[in-house]
């Protein structure tokens, strides 16, 4: 089976799509974090692919569609990161494999959309980023909005892996990356909000909505 390649939709590491009443959910957890005229898109990666689950606001259609980035951290972990932890040289190799994978994406996500993630791997970079171990464990305070990373923290974070890489950086950061699979989610996740512009990513706890 180590030569097989399933269809993105068949990928176990990636969470179940949501039905309409989920995202109905998921859009309550966001609070006043998106109107009723804003899309919603839930960002999930796996082992072989990603996906971008975009559900349109209360004037568009009422049904989620499910975009698949046919990549995933296999991909990156085995044969551009070799299994170790990425060299600068890897990295950039890294960055033009992933920017191929997101770029075609950007045209579907709808003006005026807030991205939103549940992802387990996504959270940890997220509170790596923000340097809260924390930050998104619990759902928001009633009619207050779940908390956020910015675009500019993910990319800070980034910098010191590059500069962790390259040996200039004085020891090892623990709230880095420290295993492959993790040095890959942060490079998707950091081309995936530059390419698709979005300047945040919501945090929503996991646990607390019914996956469809």
């Amino acid at each position: 089976m180590s030569g097989t390649v399933l269809p993105p939709e068949q990928d176990p590491s990636l969470d179940p799509t949501p039905t309409v009443a989920t995202m109905q959910q998921l859009r309550a957890l966001l609070g006043p974090a998106v109107q009723a005229h804003e899309a919603v898109a839930l960002f999930d990666v796996g082992d072989s692919a990603c996906y971008l689950l975009v559900s349109e606001g209360n004037q568009g259609h009422p049904t989620p569609v499910v975009h698949y980035m046919h990549l995933g951290l296999h991909l990156l972990t085995q044969r551009t990161f070799k299994r170790d932890m990425p060299t600068p040289a890897q990295l950039e190799a890294g960055i033009m494999v992933v920017e191929d994978a997101v770029m075609p994406l950007a045209r579907l996500v709808p003006p005026h959309t807030v991205l939103a993630t549940r992802d387990p791997l996504l959270l940890q970079i997220a509170r790596q980023a923000a340097g809260d171990p924390e930050l998104g464990m619990w759902p928001p305070a009633p009619d207050c909005a779940p908390p956020a990373v910015t675009r500019e923290a993910i990319e800070a974070l980034f910098e010191r892996l590059v500069a962790q890489s390259s040996r200039h950086y004085g020891g090892t950061d623990r709230d880095l990356p420290g295993d492959p699979h993790g040095a890959a989610a942060l490079l998707i996740l950091r081309e995936a909000l530059h390419h698709w512009q979005f300047t945040h990513l919501r945090l929503l706890p996991r646990g607390m909505d019914t996956v469809g």
